[in-house]
């Protein structure tokens, strides 16, 4: 998101500060407009050169990995309130966080717990700072790699899915670029107020629908491979071991699970304009196929222009 977002506000003449984490290969290149801040959110001196002399802080920043619960609930609870109080003791006139759907059902995982927990720490450190809270449903796009393994079975015809009562569940989408642009919009409002939105590009939707746009997208039959429940949660259980072993978290993990088979997860208002789906699954799907492997689809979807 952040990647989609920086150069949309440099591109309308805003002055951004940028917050990132120092690690080997991440060139932190000059560009007009843009200061790098070194540092994460657990650095409250990186915190304080990022909020002063700021207008809007825009937190996109946090955990969807973690290799405990502490973790999620040390970054994206406890730095997000962090972040919030020191955005009100520098002057900052509108703080917007991003947060997620889950954040509404608190119980359902570990996440979902750290996400409700870091919107209510923000509005408890605001006092009378503006805070806007964006629960972002699913955001799919390019490079996203929490997605990549899906989007690389799709470009061979396949979607595996959870099966029983789970497949037929309905979920909320946005276009990453979608979702920028908002926030880009929200940056940009002379009469800040706080409020709690739910923002999607496509209201309902059920996995068949992504199938069905991968295979108008790829030209090719997506066959849906149901995996029972037993068979889902086991894999949730040998991902989190394999995390604690080694020490490198996945987004699929038993939380996660817990989530697809939590029942619907669906915002509560469609952005104007949104981004096509079909456009949308043709580029995540890109870079997985073979030159030429994209093919037009029929009128009223997308054609070679919209991609």
């Amino acid at each position: 998101m952040g990647r989609k977002l920086l150069p949309l506000l440099l591109e309308q003449g805003v002055s951004v500060k940028v917050l990132a984490r120092p690690a080997s290969g991440r060139k932190m290149e000059p560009r007009p407009g843009l200061e790098w801040v070194a540092g994460d959110l657990r650095d409250p001196d990186a915190l304080e050169r990022l909020a002063t002399d700021t207008d809007v802080i825009i937190h996109l920043a946090g955990l969807t990995k973690a290799r405990s619960n502490a973790e999620f609930d040390q970054v994206n609870a406890a730095a997000t309130g962090l972040l919030a109080g020191i955005a009100r003791d520098a002057g900052v006139r509108h703080f917007i966080h991003v947060s997620s759907l889950t954040a509404t059902r608190a119980d359902v995982s570990a996440y979902a717990r750290s996400k409700a927990a870091g919107e209510r720490l923000a509005r408890d450190a605001a006092g009378t700072m503006p805070v806007s809270i964006i629960r972002a449903p699913a955001v799919i796009g390019p490079e996203d790699s929490a997605t990549q393994t899906m989007f690389r079975l799709l470009a061979r015809g396949l979607l595996p899915v959870p099966g029983g009562r789970a497949r037929n569940y309905r979920f909320s989408v946005i276009d990453v670029d979608d979702l920028a642009a908002l926030l880009a919009r929200r940056a940009r409002d002379d009469k800040p107020r706080s409020e709690v939105m739910t923002p999607a590009g496509h209201l309902s939707l059920r996995w068949n629908d992504i199938a069905d746009s991968a295979a108008r997208v790829t030209g090719r039959k997506i066959n849906m491979l149901a995996v029972p429940a037993l068979l889902f949660d086991a894999a949730g259980f040998i991902a989190d071991g394999t995390a604690r072993i080694t020490g490198r978290p996945h987004v699929f993990s038993t939380g996660k699970v817990r989530e697809l088979q939590a029942g619907d997860w669906l915002a509560d208002r469609a952005i104007e304009l949104p981004t096509a789906l079909d456009v949308t699954m043709a580029r995540c799907l890109a870079p997985f196929l073979a030159p030429g492997g994209f093919r037009p689809v029929h009128r009223g979807g997308i054609e070679k222009r919209d991609v």
